[in-house]
């Protein structure tokens, strides 16, 4: 509604200027609400949308981070316009305050689009370590007999989750569910494969862990350290990924 609101603005500028009757200056700011509305609209469609994770990718978390800050500099520019009006004594200090509050919720807008770009940079490397061991389990699959496992069915992952929050009150932390942007990333096919955002070592780890064990389903644990999260190890639940035809 506020990007259709600004065009037709800007339309009724550009008749007034092309009349004759607004500087050509007014052309521009009407130019520029319009791109601040879409950059407004994309960050409540992405930050605070329906988004889903697995549909982030890195062109993405790159525009949510350069439309934050864009949003907080075009509002900084406001505010020390205003400042000198004030200074002039032209318009009251008071003016001064829904301009700083509107700054500060784009600022908290800012924080979460960099916590966006943190968890796709991390689940970017938890991608690339199974890069690493997806070759280790072909170079043993090579020389052992192993059984075939297509992927995790919906049922056995349901069961999976009923299970965890019984025995530890909350959601079973998955961070990917099937093929990813970030697999892809890293020429995997994820299809049918679960990744768990816990540490493999803690109680919550080494309980699935011994829950896929005993039913039989396969599964990689990843302890590598990833800088920014905790949530970096994981669990792997399925075969290791495949790796994807050139066609794919």
């Amino acid at each position: 509604m506020e990007v259709l609101k600004a065009k037709q603005e800007l339309q009724r500028i550009e008749k007034l200027v092309a009349d004759g009757g607004l500087p050509r200056n007014k052309l521009d700011e009407a130019r520029s609400a319009v791109q601040e509305a879409e950059q407004q609209a994309f960050l409540r469609r992405t930050l605070y949308g329906s988004l889903k994770m697995e549909d982030l990718n890195e062109p993405l978390t790159r525009q949510m981070l350069e439309s934050a800050k864009n949003l907080i500099e075009r509002q900084e520019r406001r505010i020390a316009a205003q400042q000198r009006l004030v200074e002039a004594g032209v318009v009251s200090r008071l003016s001064l305050d829904p301009l700083k509050e509107e700054l500060a919720l784009r600022h908290k807008t800012l924080e979460v689009a960099e916590a966006q770009a943190r968890l796709w940079n991390d689940l970017a490397e938890m991608a690339r370590a199974e890069q690493q061991r997806q070759s280790e389990a072909e170079q043993t699959a090579a020389t052992e007999d192993e059984p075939s496992y297509g992927g995790l069915p919906p049922t056995r992952l349901r069961a999976i989750e009923k299970e965890f929050e019984t025995a530890f009150s909350r959601n079973l932390p998955v961070s990917a569910k099937g093929d990813t942007a970030f697999h892809r990333t890293m020429g995997l096919n994820h299809t049918g494969r679960v990744d768990v955002a816990v540490n493999p070592d803690s109680a919550e780890g080494q309980w699935l862990r011994r829950y896929l064990d005993r039913t039989g389903i396969p599964y990689l644990a990843f302890r590598t350290a990833v800088k920014g999260a905790a949530t970096a190890p994981h669990i792997h639940i399925g075969p290791p990924s495949t790796r994807l035809r050139s066609s794919d």
